[in-house]
């Protein structure tokens, strides 16, 4: 039995130190470098007013045609005028009567604006025309167009039963009132067409509608097109299952449940369980969206498998879970019977969830679209998935997707559609043995794994874990998979990151049921990526591994929850307001970390969560807030004048530097003594200003450089940390005219350790955390599970 006095801690703010308001600063008074003046601004006022005749003719046909109906017009940003200081002036610029007109964003860095008749234009031309007045707005827009729906060839459309099968998006206008008016307009236009039939309307989100169209003719799709409130008509995504697989014979032994037992619960969205003698008594229950003729239960069969004994097959102890129960939710057909449209699957999959919401809070999802995310813009099914799961209160486990660019020796595909969801966690795969011809080694990234990074360069997939192996035989592929059941109760291999994804479900199961704290996924999630790291035989470059592994291989739930007495982690789980920001001066930091030249050691691991603020209409920017987090060290504390403008806080810091830089460090390679922690976690991204949901850092403060050590290490120095949140201006400006608070969830974990297994680091920090008067605890854990650390092998 582990030792409980070692469990990692929960720690809180304290209101009257740590809490801070946000202060601001900057000359906003100088333009930028980019802002157009003089006789260049008039020519360009110039150019944009030519625009609007056409514009203007334009919007006065659309609203003849469509009465009450807002146009679109596409407003063209250059790349320098994207940032949040700048996007201000241009929302502005568009403005009428204080309410902001821009609805959206593309990928292309177009804004949508929303014009409700003709005559805004005036006020636009009056803008244009006092050109000096507006020079920052002006200058930052490269032209104004009409915009109008982009169609594909007929033949990207699909077909079912004849028909061609759509996918349309209305516009969102932020406005209830308008977007009723509006979507009761697109089913008249459907109503009084007999070439066009409205299957379904399924709400992916909060601000997002798919409605399932089907049309007789390809001018049907054109009539829809010209309306004022389409914003897309995209083919009708269709899924299928690809299974590689072939049967073993393998004689082993399967547990049955015992009546005392508490078990890890696992949803399964899938195929369908079969009932399988190893699996009957996990299956706690069921449900299906799917006609018995139809359901072939081969793969959610095998998936199921994996979560209850994965590590019975492997004969090793991947996850440490020996027994899974199992909700079997049966959203998706036999491809080869009946195919499924995206939106059937997103209903089929919201009803499966709301059914077992309160009962199953980890649902595992090794299903998805054979489609590539788009680099910027977050796929509507990733939108859908995201709702469902902050609905609900669940957390969704979802496979990258697989490829087979190998069996041609290209690159491996980026991350599928689906698994681009922000809430989810993704998972890729990795190789769990290397046979003759294998094309992976050992711990690094199957062939088939699809990579990432996702929209917006944001880290997907987060983790890997065992999914099998392949070489290529004259163009066809030779499995190494990894072992379960099919749906007659037979081993057999098969490989895909369909069956990495379960093993990480089944250890956030595990976690889930060993912890004595309300279900919480964002702390769920963080407790995964702060304890994943890489295999120590995977030689990439950070970005590269980031890319292809995320953040590497988590480890069992048992470890998880638990430090040694050389290391402490802390939880800090809260929320951050627009305004406000979290500051601790006097972070506990153990003197016995110092060496005898007087620098601070110790290695450190922070790995932040933060819940975003999503927006599924603009575009890249879906996730709206962001949170920055610094660590590092100062000299001495120092007092503020708060009479002073811009100064809102009493205390404040001198000679801070934060810790979390890459530039701080040294490029040479760590001594040898460090190669085990270089390789497996050492993690220093240079993560800039984008709005990554989540983020991990993991640094040796031997390896600061030379002079740095002596800036910043040498004690005694104080150590502070620093949490504040972002927020886009479209968010901002819409939470004020709603009259809303900006607020968003985190959780942070950060590790203290000696490499050396020396220091009493846990004992001190704990002792420190009390001077300190933090209100801090242990984790709390479910005394009636049997927690063991010391148990490497699996018997069979």
């Amino acid at each position: 039995m582990t030792n409980n006095n070692y469990l990692i801690k929960i720690i809180q703010k304290r209101k009257e130190t740590d809490e801070r308001e946000t202060e601001g600063g900057g000359d906003n008074s100088k333009l930028p470098d980019w802002v157009m003046e003089g006789a260049v601004l008039e020519k360009h006022s110039r150019t944009l007013m030519g625009s609007l005749s056409s514009l203007e003719q334009f919007v006065s046909n659309k609203t003849k045609q469509f009465q009450a109906i807002p146009v679109v017009i596409k407003a063209k940003v250059n790349n320098d005028a994207l940032a949040k200081s700048h996007r201000t002036a241009i929302n502005e610029f568009f403005q009428k009567k204080g309410r902001d007109k821009t609805i959206g964003l593309t990928n292309n860095n177009e804004l949508f604006v929303r014009v409700d008749n003709a005559n805004e234009f005036k006020q636009i031309a009056e803008k244009l025309s006092n050109f000096d007045d507006n020079a920052k707005a002006i200058s930052a827009l490269e032209n104004l167009d009409p915009f109008e729906v982009s169609l594909l060839d007929v033949n990207e459309y699909p077909l079912r039963d004849g028909k061609y099968v759509l996918k349309i998006k209305l516009f969102d206008y932020k406005n209830y009132r308008i977007n009723a008016k509006v979507e009761d307009e697109f089913k008249n236009i459907i109503l009084s067409n007999k070439q066009l039939d409205l299957v379904k309307t399924v709400p992916y989100s909060r601000h997002l509608k798919v409605h399932e169209v089907t049309a007789d003719s390809f001018e049907a799709i054109h009539v829809l097109a010209e309306f004022s409130g389409t914003l897309a008509i995209d083919p009708m995504p269709m899924f299928e299952v690809n299974e590689d697989d072939f049967f073993v014979e393998t004689d082993l032994k399967f547990p049955q449940p015992e009546k005392e037992m508490d078990y890890p619960v696992v949803g399964v969205l899938d195929s369908g369980i079969a009932p399988t003698t190893q699996l009957e008594s996990w299956i706690i229950d069921k449900h299906t969206n799917v006609p018995d003729e139809y359901i072939n239960q081969s793969h959610g069969t095998f998936v199921a498998g994996i979560i209850a004994f994965g590590d019975l097959f492997e004969k090793k102890t991947l996850t440490g879970v020996n027994g899974c129960k199992l909700f079997n939710a049966t959203v998706f057909p036999d491809a080869s019977k009946e195919k499924i449209s995206e939106t059937d699957l997103v209903e089929n999959i919201r009803d499966a969830i709301e059914k077992k919401k309160d009962e199953v809070k980890v649902w595992n999802m090794s299903l998805g679209s054979m489609a590539e995310a788009d680099q910027n813009e977050f796929s509507d099914f990733g939108v859908a998935l995201d709702n469902i799961q902050d609905e609900h209160e669940v957390l969704i486990i979802k496979s990258a997707g697989n490829c087979n660019n190998f069996l041609n020796k290209k690159s491996v595909s980026r991350i599928a559609r689906g698994a681009d969801s922000v809430r989810s966690l993704t998972v890729g795969s990795v190789a769990h043995s290397q046979n003759v011809g294998d094309l992976s080694k050992v711990n690094t990234p199957s062939p088939f794994s699809r990579i990432g990074p996702g929209p917006s360069f944001i880290i997907k997939p987060e983790l890997v874990h065992y999914g099998g192996n392949c070489g290529v035989d004259n163009g066809v592929a030779i499995i190494n998979g990894v072992s379960s059941l099919s749906q007659d109760g037979l081993i057999k291999k098969a490989i895909g990151t369909s069956f990495s994804t379960p093993r990480v479900a089944a250890i956030a199961a595990d976690l889930n049921l060993k912890l004595e704290e309300e279900f919480d996924p964002i702390l769920i999630k963080a407790l995964l990526l702060h304890s994943a790291s890489y295999p120590d035989n995977v030689d990439m470059e950070i970005n590269q591994k980031i890319d292809q592994m995320g953040f590497g291989l988590p480890k069992k739930a048992d470890e998880i929850l638990f430090n040694n007495p050389h290391e402490i982690t802390v939880v800090l789980r809260d929320s951050i307001s627009k305004g406000e920001y979290i500051e601790i001066l006097d972070f506990p930091y153990p003197e016995s970390l110092v060496d005898e030249d007087g620098h601070y050691t110790g290695q450190i691991i922070v790995t932040l969560v933060n819940n975003p603020i999503l927006d599924s209409q603009q575009g890249p920017e879906y996730c709206q807030s962001n949170i920055d987090v610094k660590f590092g060290t100062y000299d001495q504390k120092k007092l503020r004048d708060t009479t002073k403008p811009m100064i809102k806080n009493e205390l404040g810091k001198e000679g801070a530097q934060n810790l979390l830089q890459s530039s701080l460090y040294s490029k040479k390679k760590a001594a040898k003594d460090l190669v085990e922690f270089a390789n497996q976690e050492k993690t220093l991204i240079k993560y800039g200003n984008k709005f990554y949901p989540n983020r991990k850092y993991a640094l040796d403060l031997t390896e600061l450089t030379k002079s740095n050590k002596e800036k910043f290490l040498i004690s005694p120095k104080n150590w502070y940390l620093k949490l504040e949140g972002l927020f886009r201006s479209h968010i901002e400006q819409l939470a004020e005219f709603e009259r809303s608070d900006l607020t968003q969830e985190f959780c942070m974990l950060l590790t203290i350790r000696d490499p050396n297994q020396k220091a009493p680091v846990y004992q001190e920090v704990s002792k420190l955390l009390e001077i300190n008067n933090f209100i801090h605890r242990n984790i709390k854990i479910n005394q009636n599970i049997d927690i063991r650390l010391d148990d490497d092998s699996m018997g069979v």
